[in-house]
């Protein structure tokens, strides 16, 4: 155990069990993950570090009560509230670089297959949260403060695949999956709760996820990156 983060282990061990109905096996995995990063805090601690910044995601405020999105999420920002740094959390929005998933069937077919085509989310370009965790890190100002990251406008499947064409030159065709089809696939590589709440997010999204953040322009001083700007940059991947 970690001195100092043993309630916290065992709170969260408890409700593991109670809410999830894990196995024994994946609880102790779970909770020995956050025993981990509970020694990296006081290892950074130790080793005179004052200021820790946490990539977290807006799904754990906005879907508390899910275990992919709150749960393991929230434990995480409580150990790093409680590490006796300065901490900062960036909560940031569904990341355009998801879209690699797409490489494959874009480089051999030319096509994109996604659900809910016409539901937009305000996706952020990775680099975006680098340059806001920089100064994060660096900077006064950010001690204390919770900082939700999105990108400058909702962007739907539909406009992504629309975006990688232009990016291209060429034609990509898009499939819409049926909520059923998306769920088969991403099962293959998700734990049933994650695709049931990512499913939800995606096709239900709630205000707080579809809300258009004015951090990224306030800490940086210019807007953030659209979904086509990272399709641009990366597009050697989908070619």
């Amino acid at each position: 155990m970690v001195s100092g983060h043993e309630p916290y282990a065992q709170v969260t061990h408890e409700a593991l069990i109670r809410r999830w109905a894990l196995s024994r096996q994946e609880v102790e995995s779970r909770v020995e993950q956050l025993r981990q990063r509970a020694d990296i805090l006081d290892a950074a601690k130790a080793g005179g570090a004052r200021r820790v910044v946490l990539l977290s995601s807006i799904g754990v405020a906005s879907r508390s009560d899910s275990e992919s999105h709150g749960g393991t999420g929230l434990a995480l920002d409580r150990a790093v509230r409680e590490s006796g740094m300065d901490w900062t959390v960036l909560r940031a929005g569904g990341f355009a670089s998801n879209a690699y998933a797409w490489a494959e069937p874009v480089r051999t077919r030319r096509t994109v297959a996604a659900p809910l085509a016409g539901i937009g989310l305000p996706v952020i370009d990775p680099a975006d949260i680098a340059d806001v965790a920089a100064p994060a890190l660096h900077e006064d100002g950010h001690a204390g403060q919770v900082h939700e990251l999105t990108g400058p406008a909702l962007t739907t499947p539909r406009q992504q695949a629309e975006a990688l064409a232009e990016a291209l030159g060429e034609p990509v065709r898009f499939i819409e999956l049926t909520r059923e089809e998306a769920r088969e696939q991403m099962l293959a590589f998700m734990p049933a709760p994650v695709v049931e709440t990512t499913l939800t997010i995606l096709g239900e999204p709630n205000a707080a996820e579809l809300r258009l953040s004015p951090a990224v322009e306030q800490i940086l001083g210019r807007p953030p990156r659209t979904f086509a700007d990272w399709a641009r940059r990366h597009i050697a991947a989908f070619a």
